[in-house]
């Protein structure tokens, strides 16, 4: 078992209060909560979630679950009426104390 944070913004930017923390038991399941944020974004008007770049972004926060980093993987999405991937859907690992503080609000 393991907890992620992931969220939605500008890539290299603060993100204020748009993300969440999950608790995955499988990288599938880490897969499948990246993939519900993407396919809301791409109904939204957003490039460049599609279902390669979920499993990468799954596949190396999974690995990295044991790490401390802010925000390590990004996986870089646009909007259709612009040409850049200044925006990105992050994840990160988190921890069951950030969790547990999450959903006592």
């Amino acid at each position: 078992m393991a907890y992620f944070w992931i969220l939605y913004g500008l890539r290299g930017a603060y993100c204020d209060g748009n993300g969440y923390i999950i608790k995955a038991d499988t990288r599938r399941a880490l897969k499948a909560a990246i993939a519900w944020e993407a396919d809301s974004l791409n109904d939204a008007g957003m490039f460049g979630a599609n279902k390669r770049a979920v499993s990468w972004l799954a596949n190396a926060a999974w690995k990295a679950r044991k790490g401390g980093s802010v925000c390590p993987y990004v996986m870089p999405i646009g909007w259709k009426r612009g040409d850049s991937y200044s925006w990105g859907i992050h994840c990160a690992p988190s921890t069951r104390a950030d969790y547990l503080l999450q959903t006592d609000n």
